[in-house]
C-alpha cells in the first residue's frame, strides 16, 4: 500500500485535494501540521505518512476534519470541485475517436500476447516482466471496456441526447 492510499484511508479531504486543482493549499497544510514547516517537500510528507505512529495516524484524522473545515468556511467542496474537473475533461473529449482507438489496440494487444503464451515459451527472464505487463494491459483494457459498457458512456450519451 503507498502512502497516498494510507492517506486516502485516514484522512480522505486532503488526498483528494492533493489530486486536485487545491493541491498546493493541501499540501502545504499537511506539511504544515505534520512537520511544522509549510514549504517542507512531498518526499518529507510521504516519510511522515509511511512512518506514522498510531497516534500520528489518529491526529492525521483530526488534521483532515480540520482542512474540512476550512475549507467550509472559505465555502469550498472539494469532492464538487473534483467531479467537475473529471467532468470538464469528459465534456472535452466528449466527440473524440480516442477512446475506441484505445479499446481496440489494447484488445489486439491482449489477444496478440495470450496467443504467444499459447504458441510460444516466452525466455526464461522475461516471464515475469511478460506476465506483470499483461496483467497491467488487462487492467487498463478493463478500463476502456467500463467506459464503453459502464455508466460513464451511457452518461455521456444521455447527455448528448439530451443536447
Amino acid at each position: 500500500m503507498s502512502w497516498k492510499d494510507t492517506l486516502a484511508a485516514i484522512a480522505p479531504t486532503i488526498a483528494t485535494a492533493m489530486g486536485g486543482p487545491l493541491a498546493g493549499a493541501a499540501t502545504k497544510f499537511l506539511a504544515n501540521k505534520l512537520i511544522g514547516d509549510e514549504n517542507a517537500s512531498v518526499e518529507s510528507i510521504e516519510a511522515a505518512v509511511v512512518g506514522a505512529s498510531p497516534e500520528m495516524l489518529i491526529n492525521l484524522k483530526q488534521m483532515d476534519t480540520e482542512f474540512k473545515l476550512n475549507m467550509k468556511k472559505l465555502d469550498v467542496d472539494i469532492f464538487e470541485i473534483e467531479a467537475k474537473d473529471k467532468g470538464d475533461a469528459r465534456e472535452n473529449h466528449n466527440h473524440s475517436n480516442m477512446p475506441a482507438i484505445l479499446s481496440v489496440s489494447l484488445t489486439t494487444f491482449i489477444v496478440g500476447i495470450v496467443c504467444a503464451l499459447f504458441y510460444t515459451e516466452p525466455p526464461q527472464g522475461a516471464r515475469e516482466v511478460l506476465f506483470m505487463l499483461l496483467g497491467v494491459v488487462i487492467k487498463e483494457w478493463s478500463n476502456s471496456m467500463h467506459y464503453w459498457y459502464g455508466t460513464t458512456r451511457s452518461s455521456s450519451e444521455k447527455t448528448k441526447l439530451l443536447k
